[in-house]
């Protein structure tokens, strides 16, 4: 077993289960390929402008994804489990506290750290592993942080560079490139997940244009104060998307009343079955962490 903190663990990671059946040309650089194919995958899935009758078909696109993915029996388990597991949870905190460290070096978006994330908790509720050492966190990490940057960031580091504000192990590329395949795999190549920023086109048509810069930088530093607090996995994402907006409103004092239409105009639009408990739980929860997240602040 491998503890040296400078670890180079060319084949252990197939604890995690076994490799991928993924074939490549050992010859070719299996990045380039996988890179292309995302690309190609994400160019599928459309998206965008239209007239209403579009959007409405997009978003009744995006709640039918939304409840197929709250409701995959593995990661209903994976959910129920983090709170009955403080090491993993703690585990989890920490590899997301070293992926926002890395996204604020290399200047990468929002939405490339909440992808990231996404493909972690994803990624373990498709392994069945009796227990995570901290090198396989890390290592699932620094896989998943690596293709959200190659699906939403311009330039990206390479694989070595990417291993920067204080890792506690480095891999090696071929090492990390074979957990990439393994996420590829484990999530069959689902790189789009819904997510709350899903729901901005829709949300911020309803939003004057005018405070739009002023909203957008609010939604986001909200979304990222929470991401590390497993209690928001159970929350549907066009829930979070709501909850945020309203505290976003708060913050640039709508008053209450507008703040109300616009809640009640939401929440028929993205038809909640349970919108009074579950909208407060969350609501409360993202006034809670909002600015003072698990790792907005860390250094």
């Amino acid at each position: 077993m491998c503890d040296s903190p400078n670890l180079h663990c060319n084949e252990q990671h197939r604890i995690m289960e076994e490799q991928t059946k993924e074939q490549s040309d050992p010859e070719s650089s299996p990045f380039l390929h996988c890179q292309f194919m995302i690309q190609e995958k994400l160019a599928g899935g459309g998206g965008g402008g239209g007239g209403g009758g579009e959007d409405e078909l997009e978003l009744q696109g995006l709640l039918s994804r939304e409840e197929r993915a709250h409701s995959e029996p593995l990661f209903c388990s994976y959910r129920d489990r983090l709170p009955e597991d403080p090491a993993l949870d703690q585990a989890r905190r920490e590899a997301i506290k070293w992926t926002h460290r890395v996204c604020r070096r290399y200047a990468f978006s929002c939405i490339t750290e909440v992808l990231s994330v996404d493909y972690f908790d994803r990624l373990h509720a498709n392994i069945q592993v009796a227990e995570m050492k901290p090198w396989m966190v890390q290592l699932v990490a620094t896989a998943c942080l690596s293709l959200a940057a190659k699906v939403n960031e311009i330039h990206v580091p390479t694989l070595s560079a990417l291993q920067v504000e204080g890792p506690n192990y480095m891999f090696e590329p071929k090492t990390v490139q074979r957990m990439e395949l393994l996420v590829l795999s484990r999530l069959e190549w689902r790189m789009n997940p819904v997510a709350p920023f899903s729901f901005l086109n829709h949300i911020t048509g309803r939003l004057h244009s005018s405070q739009m810069d002023r909203f957008m930088t609010l939604f986001e530093l909200s979304l990222l104060a929470l991401v590390s607090d497993s209690r928001f996995i159970h929350q549907r994402p066009s829930v979070i998307a709501a909850a945020i907006t309203c505290r976003s409103m708060e913050k640039m004092q709508y008053d209450g009343s507008q703040i109300g239409c616009f809640l009640n105009a939401l929440s028929n639009s993205l038809k909640w079955s349970e919108v009074g408990r579950t909208f407060e739980e969350c609501y409360e929860l993202v006034g809670e962490l909002q600015f003072k997240g698990a790792h907005v602040n860390c250094h």
